[in-house]
C-alpha cells in the first residue's frame, strides 16, 4: 500500500507541475511579464538549459543523466520500504522526486526547463518543481538533524501489553529457593499440588 501512495504521489506532484508549465508556455510565451507583486514578485516565461534556479546552463545530457540516478536511487529507497514508520521522509521524498521527475520530462523533451516564477529581489526564475525539490530537502534536513531515531525506543513489556489492547501483563512465576541456595523457577504442580 505504501508503495501506491508512493507512485501515486509523485503521479499527481508531475501532473500538477506539468500543467503549470504548459499554462505557461501559453499564457506567458512572448508576453511581457505579469506583475504579481510590484517590484517583488512576477511570472515570466524563461527557458532553462541548466539545473534548478539557473545553475549548470548548457549541460542537459548529464543533467539527465545525473538526475535520472538520483531520482532512482531515491525512489528506489522510499519503494523499498525502509522508511515505512518515519512518514516525513516519504513525504519529503515524494516531493523531491516529483520535482526531479517534472524538470527531467522537460529536459528530455523540450530540451530545456519551462521556469516562469520570479522573485526580483533575489533569486533567479524558477518553476513549481524547484519548489517541490527546495521544500522537500529543507523538510528532509530539519527531520534528520532533529527528529530522525534509526534506533526505535524499545517499549516496556507493560506499554507494548496496553497498546495492543491487553489491560494487564501476565503474572510472572514465582521463584523459589532451592535447598543449595540458588534460585528457580516453579515448575507446573503434580495433581495433588505438589511441586517436583
Amino acid at each position: 500500500m505504501l508503495q501506491v501512495i508512493i507512485l501515486a504521489g509523485v503521479a499527481l506532484l508531475v501532473g500538477i507541475d506539468q500543467l503549470t508549465k504548459w499554462l505557461a508556455v501559453v499564457f506567458l510565451k512572448g508576453e511581457d511579464p505579469l506583475s504579481v507583486i510590484p517590484g517583488v514578485f512576477e511570472l515570466t516565461y524563461v527557458q532553462n538549459t541548466g539545473a534548478s534556479f539557473g545553475i549548470g546552463q548548457g549541460m542537459r545530457w548529464l543533467l539527465v543523466g545525473v538526475t535520472s540516478v538520483v531520482m532512482l536511487l531515491i525512489l528506489g529507497l522510499l519503494l523499498s520500504g525502509k522508511f515505512r514508520s518515519h512518514r516525513w521522509i516519504n513525504f519529503s521524498g515524494i516531493l523531491i522526486v516529483g520535482g526531479g521527475v517534472g524538470n527531467l520530462i522537460d529536459r528530455i523533451v523540450r530540451g530545456y526547463v519551462v521556469d516562469f516564477f520570479h522573485v526580483k529581489i533575489y533569486f533567479p526564475v524558477f518553476n513549481v518543481a524547484d519548489c517541490y525539490i527546495v521544500v522537500g530537502a529543507i523538510i528532509l534536513l530539519i527531520y534528520f538533524f532533529f527528529f530522525y531515531d534509526e534506533v526505535p525506543s524499545i517499549k516496556t513489556e507493560k506499554e507494548a501489553s496496553l497498546s495492543d489492547g491487553g489491560d494487564e501483563l501476565p503474572p510472572l512465576p514465582k521463584e523459589i529457593e532451592a535447598t543449595d541456595g540458588t534460585e528457580m523457577l516453579d515448575r507446573p504442580a503434580d495433581g495433588d499440588g505438589k511441586t517436583d
